[in-house]
């Protein structure tokens, strides 16, 4: 970063997805943090507030995460929907830990992106017309608290899981001593994760 051969994500095309971090900002506390201490990380965690197409990579109990609205399939929209529901879902608000992040190389743009955005054709203005449609009614369906579009089969998974994961957390209270202890603030809050694209 300090070299510049890396920068946070997409603040360059893109900034609304990920200016909430406040790039500078987390990447200020990371360099005044000491390796490996978990405890400081915390402590200069800051909060940042929901913005509309906010989309940071997070951390969360998976309890807790909402489910994914199946209409946004491929390109577009479908991260920004899902944060969206999040940010609904815990009051618009995230913390930011200083060095911790993902790095993400540059990579062709997938086909997905060319159907909506790779063209002036008819068929792909007709596309993003779609797209915008569907990201509308998403929000309005947010606005007056509905959840997000999924199958039935989703849900029954989703019931699935959350039975396997209460089972799995009986296990882990019997065991707690042989484990690396989770960070007593990671089962309360969202974690917004910065990323470096290099």
């Amino acid at each position: 970063v300090q070299k510049g051969q890396a920068e946070g994500f997409h603040l360059s095309h893109f900034p609304q997805g990920h200016s909430p971090t406040r790039f500078s900002k987390f990447w200020n506390e990371s360099l005044r943090c000491e390796d490996n201490n978990v405890e400081e990380y915390w402590r200069r965690s800051y909060k940042v507030q929901y913005e509309k197409f906010f989309e940071p990579y997070i951390i969360m109990a998976s309890s807790e995460v909402p489910l994914y609205d199946e209409r946004f399939q491929g390109y577009g929209l479908n991260k920004v929907s899902h944060l969206a529901a999040v940010a609904r879902q815990k009051g618009g608000e995230f913390f930011v830990l200083p060095r911790v992040f993902l790095v993400a190389t540059v990579h062709e743009r997938s086909e997905s992106w060319s159907n909506i955005y790779g063209s002036q054709s008819d068929e792909t203005k007709f596309n993003q017309l779609v797209l915008k449609g569907l990201y509308k009614n998403f929000t309005m369906r947010l606005e007056d608290g509905e959840e997000p579009v999924v199958s039935e089969n989703t849900r029954e998974k989703q019931y699935s899981l959350f039975s396997q994961e209460r089972i799995n957390k009986q296990k882990e209270k019997t065991s707690q001593s042989d484990q690396f202890p989770i960070h007593e603030n990671l089962h309360h809050v969202t974690t917004s994760l910065p990323i470096i694209s290099a």
